[in-house]
């Protein structure tokens, strides 16, 4: 038990009481319930089933119809560990889980730091143990019943048969592009289009294995929307094959003054002719993507006549999984991080490249510590099957490279030499010894030998990770005897150097990204250092900048400055800008990291529809002049209506002839949604996005207030003591949730920011009238996102405002100000609560709000229910406590 005696907290932090259950037995059964094997809490709390399942009764709880427990032990663990971080010990946790120590050690520091948006503590907990009730706790046990069957539909939870009803997790299977087949147009052709739902042959150049796989996709799938069987012919040289009829002619010429994926599409209507001519097999695959864009956009098979020239503008567009395993997801292929729908609905977004997370010494054979390297051969089988897959669909696979990782102090025994900066107890692999340089540069270069076709690698050199000896040295102080006589500057850009030769010794053309996340004044950089480290970059190397990074910000007239993780500031800032300044002066590339589907500013949603707001921030980098995007850290990869409009802005489209395109937010939804409908949903969109600029914009307000949790999270009419912890516990701690902010202006921000999205709202749903009835399921995923973020926002609000008026009641003793301010608290959490039947009812209907990938659920139906358990019993007390005063 080494490692749960290290871990277990201290009696001085006890865990926090929940008394709106009449014991802490019942808030294990009711957090674990449908997330848990009823068997496996029965042996927790050592009770039998029948004394579980007779307790959740009495509770109101029903077991689900539909199984969801291993689902939730797989893929939603953190979601369970945080219910019960203050219920359970260690040994109990690991009990529920079905975990060895081990496991538990290695997600609490690789799962995204979990151990720090856990507070980096445990709450210390008695062990709980299963006890008949008293018949006081009988009572108030059937007081909650009564008031769940009040408030919630019980039926509509259990019940399989509703199939508007979701369980958690199934988006999972809903990745699939629905190809319903389209009914013609009932109009003539005009003289100025080609008709392709009659029967058409594509010509393409033999031996070509991905443009062959492009092409085949592509007639299947015309076939199932439009009726219509194309023919299909490998030829030679296609520009020769004679053949009458309609052809569609494909051919490839190199072009190494385009970037990939330029290509020209020219539509005869005169001889209906069509050529696609590309730069390249994945050109050839957009050129396809975008004739079948068309048709849809314009709800007919039928192309406009022309000459069509797409030049790429950003040749890298690199996204994460929505629903990926964020500690170890090449060891598990049954759950597969990218499953095949899901390459390729990002395909037909336009992102070609993904990004998952690694750590070396698990995927290379280390001879100097074979036991970390256990199952590496495994990984790489994983990784190789990754890379094929998403081949298909034109996308390359990158890997998180935040190396090498610091070792305990008892790693260097045999080998103090190679120890460097030394804090916390561990030490790191000094990158100033030859034989760390060697040990990093030959990992990287056999990662690359033994799988050749990983696309490239995105390198962070100063992160929360303990890496290279100046990686968290507080003030760029180091107490390596080597690295100190170094700059930070030089030792983190030689750490990329070895990464990129080690790399490009194997693979030329392996992309890069060297990120400058971190290399900031907070750790002691100057403009300077930053210039003189990319200056010192290798010539392959493409430098990669936050692109909101450093942007000052005014909101509500107090000065702040951003640091990343924002959609409510546009990017790029000036620090972005000068450092691609710097790296274009060296020749070198760049790349900008951006968010464009949400933020910590809300993450509970697939995305955050602020168009305007992203339309903005793509033309300003167009503007720019980067070349690659990495376009999500763990949160945000949905392919959503967001993705879809950037992908307008990949490519600049030129046209020979006057039948101009529309391109940009209104043509976008015009397409989706008709005609009619698109000009309402751009206002609407509108109002979100002037609203989010009213966004109280901080990083403590980012990680610590409980924009992300909503509704979820509890309401304490006690102060609890603890502080918001990172994406993790928002608890009560208002003066951690605020950050730069007074109480008063932080207040009012969210005030602002939600009744403005609310009338963006209102306009939405005036547009539903006008929708397409095709449209109808897109549309109601666009009105379950905006909704869904005004719950949130809205209920932080609201949150901040009940803290306050509470510290103020607890802190006056006027009898006639605590009766308002009673009655003000009644009246949030009474509001509360309504917020809190809202989101419910999304979350039952659709199974991706509340979810994000390397923080799981941040909620589930029942903790939402918990929610308005505790809102009674808060109103309980101040009405108890109204009467003892009463004369």
């Amino acid at each position: 038990m080494t490692m749960i005696l290290e871990l277990q907290a201290s009696q001085d932090k006890p865990a926090l009481n929940f008394p709106h259950f009449p014991t802490r037995m019942q808030a294990v059964i009711w957090r674990n319930w449908s997330l848990v094997p009823i068997a496996r809490v029965a042996e927790v709390l050592s009770a039998t089933e029948a004394q579980i399942r007779e307790a959740a009764g009495e509770l109101g709880l029903e077991e689900s119809l539909v199984n969801t427990e291993q689902k939730w032990l797989e893929r939603g663990y953190i979601t369970i560990i945080r219910a019960n971080w203050h219920l359970l010990s260690f040994v109990q946790l690991l009990h529920l889980l079905g975990w060895t120590e081990e496991r538990l050690a290695f997600t609490l520091k690789e799962d995204d730091f979990l151990w720090i948006k856990l507070g980096s503590m445990k709450p210390w907990t008695e062990p709980v143990q299963y006890q008949p009730l008293s018949d006081e706790q009988r009572a108030q046990t059937r007081r909650i019943k009564e008031t769940l069957a009040e408030r919630f539909d019980r039926h509509a939870e259990t019940s399989a048969q509703l199939s508007r009803l979701e369980q958690p997790f199934d988006f999972l299977d809903q990745y699939k592009v629905e190809n319903r087949p389209n009914a013609a147009a009932v109009r003539d052709v005009r003289p100025d289009e080609l008709r392709l739902d009659t029967r058409w042959t594509i010509v393409y150049p033999q031996g070509n294995s991905a443009v062959e796989m492009s092409v085949k996709r592509f007639v299947t799938k015309h076939e199932q929307i439009w009726g219509i069987k194309w023919d299909i012919l490998q030829c030679s040289d296609s520009s020769k094959a004679l053949l009458e009829g309609s052809v569609m002619r494909i051919e490839i010429i190199t072009d190494k003054t385009q970037l990939a994926e330029s290509h020209t599409i020219t539509a005869d209507a005169h001889t209906n002719q069509i050529l696609i001519s590309a730069v390249d097999d994945a050109g050839i695959m957009r050129g396809l993507q975008w004739i079948a864009a068309q048709m849809q956009k314009r709800r007919v098979p039928y192309m406009i006549a022309g000459e069509y020239r797409r030049t790429t503008k950003f040749d890298t567009r690199i996204i994460y999984s929505y629903s990926a395993l964020y500690g170890d997801p090449l060891l598990a292929p049954e759950l597969n991080p990218f499953p095949d729908d899901l390459l390729e609905r990002l395909s037909e977004t336009g992102i070609n490249g993904i990004w998952l997370q690694s750590v070396l010494y698990s995927l290379v054979p280390w001879k100097v510590a074979p036991e970390l390297s256990v199952d590496s051969d495994k990984r790489i089988i994983g990784l190789r099957k990754l890379v094929e897959r998403a081949a298909h669909y034109g996308i390359g696979v990158y890997l998180y490279c935040n190396e090498p990782r610091s070792m305990p102090i008892s790693f260097f025994e045999d080998k103090p030499g190679w120890q460097g900066h030394t804090e916390d107890g561990q030490g790191m692999l000094c990158t100033s010894h030859p034989d760390i340089q060697q040990l990093l540069s030959n990992s990287i270069a056999y990662l690359f030998h033994e799988v050749p076709g990983l696309a490239g690698l995105i390198t962070i050199t100063m992160s929360e990770n303990w890496t290279h000896c100046y990686s968290r040295a507080a003030g760029g102080v180091t107490n390596c005897p080597r690295c100190s006589k170094r700059k930070a500057s030089e030792v983190v850009a030689e750490v990329n150097r070895l990464i990129v030769e080690g790399a490009v010794r194997e693979k030329p053309d392996a992309r890069i990204l060297c990120w400058t996340w971190g290399w900031s004044h907070q750790a002691g950089w100057t403009e300077q250092d930053i210039a003189s480290a990319i200056d010192a970059l290798p010539e392959q190397a493409i430098v990669m900048c936050v692109s909101e990074e450093a942007i000052h910000t005014n909101i509500a007239e107090i000065p702040g400055e951003v640091i990343d993780y924002s959609m409510s500031i546009v990017g790029p800032g000036e620090k972005a800008l000068h450092s691609w300044r710097a790296a274009n002066a060296r020749g070198l590339r760049t790349a900008a990291k951006v968010q464009f589907n949400n933020t910590w500013e809300c993450s509970a949603v697939p995305f955050l529809p602020v168009f305007q707001q992203l339309e903005e921030h793509l033309n300003r980098l167009d503007a720019s002049g980067v070349s690659a995007l990495m376009l999500s850290w763990t949160l945000g990869g949905y392919p959503s209506l967001n993705l879809e409009l950037a992908a307008e802005y990949y490519w600049d489209t030129e046209q020979d002839d006057h039948n101009h395109e529309l391109t940009g937010i209104v043509a976008l939804l015009q397409g989706k949604f008709g005609r009619a409908a698109g000009p309402w949903i751009a206002e609407a969109t509108d109002a979100f996005s002037r609203a989010f600029r009213e966004f109280p914009f901080d990083l403590n307000v980012l990680y610590a207030a409980p924009q992300n949790y909503g509704p979820a999270n509890l309401l304490h009419m006690e102060p609890t003591g603890f502080d918001a912890t990172m994406i993790g516990f928002p608890y009560d701690d208002l003066k951690g949730w605020r950050g730069i902010y007074p109480e008063p202006v932080f207040a009012k921000q969210f005030k602002k920011l939600s009744s403005g999205w609310k009338k963006g709202l209102q306009l939405l749903e005036k547009s539903h009238k006008f929708v397409l009835p095709e449209a109808k399921r897109e549309f109601d995923s666009l009105m379950t996102a905006a909704s869904g973020a005004y719950f949130h926002f809205h209920s932080t609000y609201l949150q901040i405002e009940f803290v306050r008026t509470r510290n103020r009641y607890h802190n006056t003793k006027q009898e006639e100000t605590r009766l308002k301010l009673r009655r003000k608290l009644i009246d949030i959490v009474g509001e509360e609560a309504d917020d809190v039947l809202l989101l419910y009812n999304l979350v039952i209907k659709d199974s991706r709000i509340g979810f994000e990938a390397s923080n799981h659920y941040y909620y589930t139906v029942q903790d939402l229910k918990e929610k308005i358990i505790n809102g009674n019993f808060i109103i309980q007390q101040l009405q108890q406590e109204a009467e003892t005063i009463k004369p």
